[in-house]
C-alpha cells in the first residue's frame, strides 16, 4: 500500500480539529511555519495542505492576516468577499479608486445593534467610489469596527480602498448579504453619475470574525454592472 503523502497527513489532522471542533469558525488556524514544525515537512508541503482546505471551503486564507476556520454553518452556499480592484480588471476595464470621505465616529442608530456598538461608540467610515473605465462602478459607504479592526484607524484610505486593505490585513470567517433592487434617486444618481430612474442595485455586506462583525458596507451598483458570485460545496 503505497504510504499517505505527508501534504495529506497534514490536511487530515487540521481537518481532524476543525470536524471535532477543537478549532471553531473564526480560530485562527496554525501558519505554514508553526505547521512546518509541528509536523516535520516543508513550508512548501504546509501551503499545499492549507491551500486544498481553503478551495473545500474549510478556511479562509488571507495574505497578511493568516488562515482562519470558515464559517459553514449555514449550509453549503459560499459568498466570498471579492477584491473590487481584481473584479474591474477581471472584466478589461481600467480601475480607478476614488476617496470621497473618511470620518472617526458613531454609527446610526440603524448600524449600532449590527455593528454591536454602544451608544456614542466612535468607529471609522470611509466612503469611495470605483470606476470601470469611465463609470463608477460602485459607491460604497463602509464601517469598519474599531474594536476589531484598531489597526485601520492608522490607515488614510487615500490610495488604497477598505476593501483591498482589508482582504490584505484582516481574515473573516463569515459574510452576510442583503441585496435589493432600486432606482436611482437625485442623490444616488450623482453618486453613481447616471440618469435618475436607472435601475440600480444595493448589497450589504457584513463580514464577521467568528461572531464578532468587522465591517458593514452597503454598496450601490449601476444594475447593468453588477454581479455576485458564489460557490456550492
Amino acid at each position: 500500500m503505497a504510504e499517505t503523502p505527508i501534504y495529506q497527513v497534514v490536511k487530515d489532522a487540521l481537518r481532524a480539529r476543525i470536524e471535532s471542533g477543537a478549532l471553531v469558525a473564526g480560530d485562527q488556524v496554525p501558519g505554514e511555519e508553526q505547521i512546518a514544525v509541528e509536523f516535520d515537512c516543508s513550508r512548501l508541503t504546509a501551503h499545499r495542505a492549507l491551500r486544498e482546505l481553503a478551495e473545500e471551503g474549510l478556511v479562509v486564507r488571507r495574505r497578511r492576516a493568516g488562515t482562519v476556520v470558515a464559517n459553514r454553518e449555514r449550509g453549503g452556499v459560499l459568498i466570498s468577499i471579492p477584491s473590487i480592484r481584481e473584479e474591474i480588471e477581471g472584466r478589461g476595464f481600467a480601475y480607478r479608486y476614488e476617496l470621497l470621505g473618511r470620518r472617526h465616529a458613531a454609527p446610526p442608530s440603524s448600524l449600532q445593534s449590527i455593528m454591536r456598538a454602544a451608544t456614542g461608540d466612535r468607529h471609522l467610515s470611509v466612503t469611495s467610489r470605483h470606476w470601470a473605465g469611465r463609470r463608477v462602478f460602485q459607491h460604497e459607504t463602509r464601517w469598519i469596527n474599531l474594536d476589531q479592526v484598531p489597526s485601520a484607524l492608522e490607515v488614510d484610505f487615500k490610495t488604497q480602498s477598505a476593501n483591498q486593505w482589508l482582504l490584505e490585513n484582516v481574515p473573516y470567517s463569515g459574510v452576510d448579504h442583503e441585496i435589493s433592487a432600486l432606482v436611482a434617486d437625485a442623490r444616488s444618481a450623482t453618486a453613481l453619475e447616471v440618469a435618475p430612474g436607472t435601475a440600480l442595485l444595493r448589497v450589504e455586506r457584513v463580514s464577521r470574525l467568528g461572531d464578532l462583525p468587522i465591517t458593514h458596507a452597503s454598496m450601490l451598483h449601476p444594475g447593468s454592472l453588477f454581479s455576485l458570485k458564489s460557490e456550492r460545496r
